[in-house]
């Protein structure tokens, strides 16, 4: 294919070349021959008009002599002129073919410009060649690539077969980076935020780090629908025990429409939460209970390390929760079930008021006093007498904010 390349561009240089000279060749040889023309029917008009005047008597035979002789040295002064002209003019299209031939192989080898055609298809073939089970070889290649594309950043098609191409040998860490580059050149776009945190949670041996968490909730942000994303989140959150984030997780995923093979495995895997969740958490007979899902609004900054308190309270009287959950702020969105056994003091549980009211609050203090600065939305009155629904909090804006004390 080189071979071939290199018999390409010759053509095209000679081609080039004949495109430059030929033009300039044929419009000098059409220029001197009616430069040539001219001149001579010039001469005729002059010696007719001599001829004129001889005959009239206007002039003798020595003036007319004389006469003629000048108008032919003249006409041969012209033609010499010319032909140097010409000669000189010649020039030009010779220096040009040459320059054309050298620019290029200059811009195509690779050699003074540094365009890299030439060195990016020897690259290709590289690639294409290296075998899907030779992974060293897939390394070294790549790092080629890597290398090359530190001085090309534009190179959108070159940083995402880099990307794509890590991945395919499991070079987590790298994909990674490599998908970093494109998500900062463009931060709308959700597949590649999705990549970009996909490649991090493999990467960090699949586990829901500082960064990938941050990076996950960035690509949710662009696309509330990943149902990738909405998976790993659940499975992340069953594996820290959070058996109530993790169906929330469920549900989202379910939510977005899947069907088939998938859909049924989510719905297995929800079936088999809610099951967990009932054995562990569920009220004992003739208890009340309330299931809350808290989420965070856009736009609220929050620490993965902050607290969020999630409690029931009397309506309109004492502060005193009837019945709180403690989570870190990295666990929302969490759906969380409160029941009378979570009940700080006796006889002040979910069982003895039939008025309640939900507060979800996040504190960066970890403090269970408020704050003005702590995150905070509470809910409408709730009559414990009556069956609830699942009853939604989202957390949006400062307590200070709502003009609360």
């Amino acid at each position: 294919m080189l071979v071939s390349f290199w018999f390409g561009a010759l053509l095209l240089c000679v081609l080039a070349a004949a495109a430059v000279l030929w033009p300039l060749v044929k419009s000098s040889r059409r220029g001197l021959d009616d430069r040539t023309d001219i001149n001579v029917l010039f001469y005729r008009d002059r010696l007719g008009e001599l001829d004129a005047s001889l005959g009239e008597g206007e002039i003798d035979d020595r003036e007319y002599a004389e006469l003629e002789n000048e108008l032919q040295r003249a006409l041969l002064a012209d033609a010499r002129d010319e032909a140097a002209s010409t000669k000189t003019g010649s020039r030009l299209p010779l220096v040009a073919a040459p320059l054309v031939v050298l620019l290029a192989l200059v811009t195509y080898g690779d050699f003074g410009l540094s365009f890299g055609s030439l060195g990016d298809l020897v690259l290709s073939e590289e690639i294409g060649a290296v075998s899907g089970d030779d992974v060293e070889g897939s390394r070294a290649t790549m790092a080629k690539l890597a290398a090359r594309l530190a001085t090309q950043p534009d190179n959108d098609r070159g940083w995402f077969l880099l990307a794509q191409s890590w991945r395919n040998i499991s070079e987590h860490e790298n994909a990674a980076s490599a998908f970093r580059h494109l998500a900062t050149r463009y931060p709308g776009d959700a597949s590649l935020a999705s990549a970009y945190a996909e490649s991090l949670y493999l990467a960090d041996e699949r586990q829901m780090t500082l960064r990938v968490k941050s990076a996950i909730d960035q690509a949710l942000v662009l696309d509330a629908n990943n149902l990738t994303l909405l998976e790993i989140s659940a499975m992340a959150a069953y594996q820290r025990g959070e058996v109530d984030q993790a169906l929330g997780f469920f549900e989202r995923a379910i939510a977005t429409g899947v069907e088939g093979e998938r859909a049924e495995l989510l719905k297995h895997a929800m079936a088999r939460l809610q099951s967990e969740l009932s054995q562990s958490a569920a009220p004992a007979a003739g208890d009340r209970a309330l299931r809350v899902l808290v989420e965070v609004a856009e736009g609220v900054e929050v620490n993965a390390d902050d607290v969020v308190y999630i409690y029931a309270r009397a309506f309109g009287g004492s502060p005193m929760p009837l019945a709180v959950q403690r989570l870190a702020a990295s666990a929302l969105p969490a759906l969380v079930t409160l029941t009378p056994a979570q009940a700080m003091m006796k006889g002040m549980s979910l069982n003895d008021v039939d008025q309640v009211q939900l507060v979800a609050r996040i504190t960066a203090s970890g403090m269970a006093d408020a704050a003005p600065d702590d995150y905070e939305v509470r809910s409408d009155e709730i009559d414990m007498t009556a069956q609830n629904p699942v009853i939604k909090l989202t957390i949006a804006l400062r307590r200070d904010q709502q003009g609360r004390g």
